[in-house]
């Protein structure tokens, strides 16, 4: 049951609460590069996801990662990190050519193969302190409000990181079908924007973190509101587990009363075949 409300929340989450630096790359990578390369992004980020998760699961268990997290100079080298791969794309090169189909294109410089590209999605996604934050929220949800500990944790967390890359996949081949409508100038336009986004996201992110630590009130709503992504999963996790408690208990009820019957008529048989 902990498997499929994890695949629940993941198709969920995926599709309302996935739109930082990460998706722009993997839409930028799957309109500039196709479905393949960009299908090991996706995989680079879901790697990312579950070393994070695994770390906070086992060696950092005992760790204030909220705290590390919400700490400036951590932002500040994930912002660097993430800025620097915003500089990389907006100032991308390439090389116009045709290709197979007889379109235009606009080839990278330079050698781009798909471990590259599984690297840059790992990065994007680790360097993210946000990334952190929100598995941070949602393990402690999960350890508190739900009460999900052992084996559960894990059959929940791998149903969901197996719905989020498999919906992140689904996103690039749906963004891959765009490639024919980007001309070379227009994919040289989109590569500048993502780039502007990823630095504006980076800039973002430490300027959140700076009014965290110095702003009490931002600090104090913060700690207080539950964030949007746990809020669903919490939803779902007490929707499903009660109908499942729900039909556990009506199945346990008709198979007592089924072994109730069963047994009077067998007492009811023996009763007349002793008589006779």
């Amino acid at each position: 049951m902990e498997l499929l409300i994890g695949i629940l929340c993941g198709v969920a989450l995926s599709l309302f609460f996935s739109f930082g630096p990460a998706f722009f790359g993997l839409i930028q990578n799957s309109i500039e590069h196709g479905f393949r390369r960009a299908a090991a992004f996706a995989l680079g980020v879901s790697v990312s996801d579950i070393v994070v998760v695994g770390l906070m699961l086992t060696v950092l268990k005992n760790v204030d990662m909220e705290a590390v997290m919400h700490n400036v100079y951590v932002a500040s080298i994930g912002g660097a990190g993430i800025a620097a791969m915003g500089v990389y794309t907006f100032r991308k090169k390439g090389h116009v050519r045709r290709d197979k189909s007889g379109r235009l294109r606009l080839i990278s410089d330079g050698k781009v193969g798909r471990r590259h590209i599984l690297l840059h999605g790992f990065l994007l996604n680790f360097l993210n302190p946000f990334i952190w934050v929100y598995w941070i929220s949602v393990i402690t949800l999960l350890s508190g409000e739900v009460g999900l500990h052992g084996a559960e944790r894990y059959w929940f967390f791998g149903g969901l990181l197996a719905a989020t890359l498999g919906c992140d996949l689904l996103k690039c081949r749906l963004a891959s079908l765009l490639q024919a409508w980007f001309t070379p100038r227009v994919m040289i336009g989109f590569n500048k924007g993502t780039g502007v986004v990823l630095i504006a996201f980076a800039v973002y992110m430490v300027v959140a973190m700076i009014m965290y630590q110095t702003n009490p009130k931002v600090r104090e709503k913060e700690q207080e509101s539950m964030p949007q992504s746990t809020k669903i999963i919490q939803s779902l996790h007490n929707h499903v587990g009660r109908d499942s408690n729900h039909m556990t208990k009506t199945v346990a009820e008709d198979t007592a009363t089924i072994y109730m019957d069963t047994a009077a008529v067998m007492d009811s048989t023996a009763d007349t075949t002793y008589l006779e």
